[in-house]
């Protein structure tokens, strides 16, 4: 995070200039209500808000984009101090993610209108055996988007001073019952969740740029394996149908000689088109009902009918009722296992930033309404294409990055 002198500086050198200082505040004002008193750092995210301005008035006053929040410095030596999976979490920390037009200063997400924002929670831990476990949730069949499907805890931007971490957080909260506030962990449960990380944007099939949050429930030293329990666990109706965690190595693709699957059952992966572009679309089959699933998960009450599915093929082919993590869900989980196993020694590129990138210079995703190419794309219209609305040299450059 910028330090607070560097960042005082930067707003005391933005309210010299009275017409900026008018936009920020008509800014501010515009926004909805903040989150709640003790989590947002008011500096940091006002220089987020700034992007939501005119480009011309930050050019004009020589304004710097603010670098991606990095890692504490002793978050390494606290978070890898088992001889267990969190180890591995020093090739994330190594990791320097790469934003649109291959730049390193900021994501796509700040220049997006903050209709088209929205942030997910990939919340790891350490199981009963030490390794790197992350919750999932499968989404209410309420939803009107993707109901049914395995996901992560996360939902839209509030407003522009939101920051993705905060956006995540606070939709954690209102879904699994998980606060955002670390203070409060601290004394109730005796961890914080330490934000690791935010990767570059991935576009989802609604038109959102969708910001993973990587964070780590970091146990007081004292707290024993087998007394970390996290109480109090209330799933939103409205929101989350049930709960429950996977191993992060089960994800990695292709299966390494080191790593053996712990609790998948099943693999899948088929390099296909998403509107002319290539895609990964890949599939992870686990066990409905687990034995390595923590006590403290086990003990949500799972909100879903007991009918309300039908047997899918993988229940046949296994003999037993199963979740399928696949689509974006299931992407990501790939990239940050490869990340954090292999180094991302396998990865080209994470997130789909110049893709989202191009589609908001071409006169998408810059308003809550959805374009007539976008219901196209979101419909499956046949024949419907990228290249439609992005000029032909950039929608081949997009096609030689992605085909990895």
């Amino acid at each position: 995070m910028l330090s607070s002198v560097r960042t005082s500086t930067h707003v005391a050198s933005l309210t010299k200039n009275k017409t900026f200082y008018s936009a920020v505040a008509a800014s501010l004002t515009s926004s909805t209500e903040s989150s709640s008193e003790g989590h947002i750092d008011s500096n940091h995210s006002i220089l987020y808000a700034l992007d939501n301005l005119s480009r011309n008035n930050t050019n004009s006053l020589n304004f710097r984009y603010p670098d991606p929040p990095p890692a504490k410095s002793n978050y390494q030596n606290r978070i890898t101090r088992h001889s267990m999976d969190s180890k591995y979490l020093t090739n994330l920390f190594n990791y320097k993610p790469i934003y649109f037009e291959n730049q390193k200063k900021f994501s796509i997400w700040h220049k997006l209108p903050v209709c088209r924002r929205s942030a997910v929670m990939v919340l790891l831990f350490l199981g009963n055996d030490g390794e790197l476990r992350v919750i999932l949730t499968k989404r209410s069949k309420q939803l009107r988007n993707f109901s049914g499907h395995v996901s992560f805890p996360g939902g839209k931007a509030d407003n522009g001073l939101e920051s993705e971490f905060q956006c995540a957080r606070r939709e954690m909260e209102e879904e699994i019952g998980i606060s955002r506030h670390n203070s409060f962990l601290l004394k109730q449960y005796g961890f914080v969740i330490d934000e690791l990380m935010t990767l570059p944007a991935y576009l989802a099939r609604t038109f959102l740029a969708v910001a993973p949050c990587i964070g780590y429930i970091n146990w007081k030293e004292d707290i024993h394996l087998k007394d970390r329990w996290l109480r109090d666990l209330v799933l939103n109706p409205g929101e989350s149908s049930s709960i429950f965690s996977v191993p992060l190595r089960d994800f990695l693709q292709p299966k390494t000689k080191y790593f053996h699957l712990k609790e998948c059952l099943k693999q899948s992966h088929i390099k296909t088109k998403w509107a002319g572009l290539p895609w990964n679309l890949r599939s992870f089959i686990f066990p409905l009902h687990n034995p390595c699933e923590v006590s403290w998960l086990q003990e949500v009450e799972d909100l879903s009918p007991p009918t309300s599915e039908d047997e899918t093929h993988e229940d046949q082919e296994f003999d037993v009722r199963t979740r399928n993590c696949w689509g974006l869900t299931a992407n990501i989980l790939h990239d940050i296992a490869e990340v954090i196993y292999n180094g991302g020694k396998q990865v080209n590129v994470i997130g789909e930033e110049d893709l989202i990138h191009e589609l908001y210079n071409n006169g998408q995703m810059q308003s809550k309404d959805r374009t007539d190419f976008e219901k196209k794309i979101i419909n499956n219209f046949k024949g419907a294409t990228f290249n439609e609305v992005i000029p032909d040299e950039k929608f081949q450059k997009l096609k030689n990055l992605y085909n990895h």
